[in-house]
């Protein structure tokens, strides 16, 4: 069975650069990873069908352009929405179909939900790392508490220490990241 590896935590945990430590492990070892978001394939396929109805929206700048994605937001908000509302598994079928067709190593940046946890396990060897910081080093980061994105359910359904492989504390430096993303880069894929 395919090992996964998925990175769970809160916001401002430090999902992404646990994932950007892991690149940088594995192109120490040359090896190339896959990253895929589920936050990704709902703007990947926004895009598309955007471009169905004949309306130009930029993947890259949707991505990585705030500016442009909040000109965008509405509309993918209900597109997403939507998509969920009619198939709640649109978006980890669409992530695991892609993986299936990539034989590299793979890391999901972004789970969340048990739904997308239950879909994966049955299918791959999942080693979920569970991102642990304290509320005062989010803090450093730009996190305030707010009840309704704090207590919504993409940052709390996957609470239950059982569901997790490893944790991973992050209230260290990026350089006490990189050390934890090399030995999880070894526990997952060897």
């Amino acid at each position: 069975m395919r090992t996964l590896l998925c990175i769970s935590g809160k916001r401002f945990s430090g999902k992404d650069t646990l994932a950007a430590c892991l690149d940088r492990a594995a192109s120490v070892r040359d090896l190339s990873l896959a990253s895929y978001a589920f936050a990704a394939e709902s703007k990947r396929l926004f895009v598309a069908a955007q471009a169905s109805r004949g309306v130009a929206v930029d993947l890259a700048r949707l991505t990585v352009d705030r500016d442009y994605k909040e000109s965008w937001r509405p509309q993918l908000t209900q597109f997403t929405v939507d998509a969920l509302a009619a198939d709640p598994q649109v978006f980890v079928r669409a992530v695991a179909a892609r993986i299936d067709d990539d034989p590299r190593p793979t890391v999901i940046t972004d789970l969340r939900l048990l739904l997308e946890l239950d879909f994966l396990r049955p299918r791959y060897a999942l080693v979920v790392a569970r991102v642990v910081r304290s509320d005062a080093a989010r803090a450093r980061s730009g996190w305030a508490f707010d009840a309704a994105k704090d207590g919504h359910r993409t940052e709390t359904e996957l609470d239950d220490p059982t569901l997790w492989t490893v944790t991973v504390d992050n209230d260290g430096s990026v350089s006490d990241l990189d050390l934890r993303a090399t030995e999880l880069l070894s526990r997952a894929f060897g």
